[in-house]
């Protein structure tokens, strides 16, 4: 397949026309269950009277013996609980009195069932290890990411697009534009700042070839790092994985629309897992992911390079998977931060723009990290502002360029319908349910 690359020549974004309609139904909720209560019955004694210190000396003794046999077979507690030695609704004799039967024990409140626990992500742009971000990540390691590790660390999940393959090896596509070889020491450096799941449907994913990405899926195997998007064939790069904790199983999946010739993976070659170019598969497998966990993020590579703003496509794109059953969907490719957008409600991050990534300055070295909270009811999440130096390492934006990059995205999500809180140096977004 390597060779097939190398023999073709054309880039290609894939743009068809194909709509997308789903539908999705909330979960039914069931009548709350009835609670129960008990009551007390009522005490129980008798009074004799005698004459006579001989009457007061039998009345004592008595008085004793009675006291015994009361304390021993009244009920305790209220009547909750059945006097020792019987089981509820059994008959209980008092001296003196006729046999009543104990109140029984009230059945316990039925458990309502457990919701899937609340999960956090926190998601990042585009991150490579090529360029000069190579020489960087040999050099300062993890250090890379240290301004931003503790929003993926504080996390579940960190998720990023892993846009070049990570190998020594290799086989370059030189009939290619831009090609991007990934120095592996990205792998931990990523590892150890809490990024622990990332997608390779991108245009970089085959730049060094079959062996190149096979590569990359060692590595950040051997990392412990979740790869979706991309995989040894076809079934396994549209799947996406499926991973718990504490609670809850999310899924993660990753799509693109553009896909240079020869990089899409088929059913005996490895690859990336095609987007538009087959929308019905990409709702087909959300859907499937949607059955199998409890929250679903899906990434997608899509739109053209440096242009903001989803045009009817994306808009579709989105739409269709959060109606497949996708909670948040978080975009790539354009190289420029985008707005957010609540809809049906989950939640489209049209373009995260640049995370680790050199030679870019502007705004196309501004970003954000999207800390997102989501629970079965609710989407909260955080927006954190980013700047790139010009080798790619990212810094949390404070002051005037923090609040800058925030105001950019509350402008660009209320042109989209949805209204970006800013709070100090944060954005807030929240989702109901």
């Amino acid at each position: 397949m390597d060779s097939a690359r190398r023999a073709r020549k054309p880039y290609t974004v894939y743009r068809s026309e194909d709509g997308a309609a789903a539908e999705a139904a909330p979960p039914p909720r069931g009548p709350q269950p009835p609670v129960f209560g008990g009551g007390r019955p009522p005490s129980r004694g008798r009074r004799r009277r005698r004459t006579g210190l001989l009457v007061v000396a039998a009345l004592v003794v008595f008085a004793a013996v009675a006291a015994i046999a009361f304390a021993t077979l009244r009920p305790f507690g209220g009547g909750t609980s059945a006097t020792a030695g019987t089981e509820p609704g059994q008959s209980v004799a008092t001296t003196g009195g006729p046999a009543q039967a104990a109140t029984p024990l009230p059945s316990p409140t039925p458990a309502a069932p457990a919701g899937p626990a609340p999960v956090t992500v926190t998601a990042g742009g585009d991150v490579i290890g090529g360029f000069g971000v190579s020489g960087v990540v040999g050099s300062m390691g993890s250090g890379l990411f240290r301004s931003i590790a503790p929003f993926f660390k504080s996390s579940d999940f960190g998720f990023v697009n892993l846009e070049s393959p990570l190998t020594y090896g290799g086989d370059p596509q030189g009939w290619k534009d831009v090609v991007i070889k990934g120095n592996p020491a990205l792998a931990p450096a990523m590892a150890k700042s809490g990024i622990n799941v990332v997608t390779m449907a991108n245009n970089h994913a085959g730049d060094m070839g079959d062996s190149g990405l096979l590569d990359s899926f060692k590595y950040c195997k051997k990392a412990d790092i979740t790869v979706v998007g991309a995989g040894k064939d076809l079934k396994a790069a549209q799947a996406g994985a499926v991973l718990k904790t504490g609670g809850a199983k999310t899924a993660f999946l990753g799509f693109s629309d553009v896909l240079p010739v020869g990089y899409p993976a088929t059913s005996s070659s490895p690859g990336t897992s095609p987007g538009r170019a087959n929308i019905n598969a990409v709702r087909a497998n959300i859907r499937a992911a949607a059955k199998k966990a409890d929250y679903v993020f899906v990434a997608w590579h899509w739109n053209f390079e440096y242009r903001r703003a989803p045009s009817y496509l994306e808009s579709s794109e989105g739409r269709a998977a959060i109606d497949a059953g996708a909670d948040i969907v978080f975009a790539h490719h354009p190289h420029l931060l985008d707005g957010v957008q609540a809809y049906h409600g989950g939640l489209i991050c049209y373009s995260l723009g640049n995370l680790v990534f050199s030679g870019f300055s502007g705004e196309t070295a501004q970003t954000v990290l999207v800390k997102a909270k989501v629970t079965p009811h609710t989407i909260n999440a955080k927006l954190i502002p980013v700047q790139i130096s010009g080798s790619g390492v990212p810094t949390v934006a404070t002051g005037s360029t923090g609040l800058s990059i925030l105001q950019r995205v509350k402008d660009l999500s209320a042109a989209l319908g949805t209204t970006v809180k800013i709070a100090g140096d944060r954005g807030y977004v929240h989702v109901k349910r």
